[in-house]
């Protein structure tokens, strides 16, 4: 029997604890988080695994000033559907049909949103649309939403 076939079983039994150590310890891939999951932590900064109304009032006040990109304290329609016609624009074939979806639902929100149906949205219109959203989706009425209670109201819609 030839010197390597010898030492074989020795190399195998020396190697095999430290692979199957290496292997244990390795690090694991974090689960795939969801849509839900995703837009939580958006608004989650301080990582508390729920929003609540000030949370998601701070966050709606940073996407309106992000939104009146010319900051007359205003938003007009063309300003509010830009972000979605761009993409539109930019969208691949296989895309378009969802992307005009989003479209669509972004007009009909500025329509919702515009209480007083002068094209302009008002800070104080988009954050009671936000307040108005969020005792919505928070049917508990605990003043906190989790990733799973946007999946819920998600699925009744």
């Amino acid at each position: 029997m030839s010197p390597v076939l010898r030492t074989l079983p020795l190399i195998i039994a020396v190697l095999a604890p430290i692979s199957a150590y290496a292997q244990a310890n390795a690090p694991q891939p974090s689960p795939r988080r969801d849509w839900a999951d995703r837009y939580l932590a958006r608004i989650d900064t301080e990582r508390k695994g729920f929003i609540t109304l000030q949370d998601a009032e701070r966050f709606a006040a940073a996407q309106f000033d992000r939104l009146d990109t010319n900051h007359q304290g205003f938003v007009d329609h063309d300003e509010f559907v830009a972000s979605v016609k761009r993409s539109l624009d930019r969208a691949s074939e296989a895309r378009k049909a969802q992307v005009q979806r989003s479209l669509d639902r972004r007009e009909t929100l500025f329509k919702t949103l515009d209480q007083h149906g002068d094209g302009k949205l008002t800070k104080d219109e988009y954050l009671a649309g936000t307040r108005e959203h969020f005792a919505e989706i928070d049917t508990k009425k605990s003043g906190m939403i989790t990733a799973g209670d946007l999946r819920t109201a998600h699925r009744g819609l």
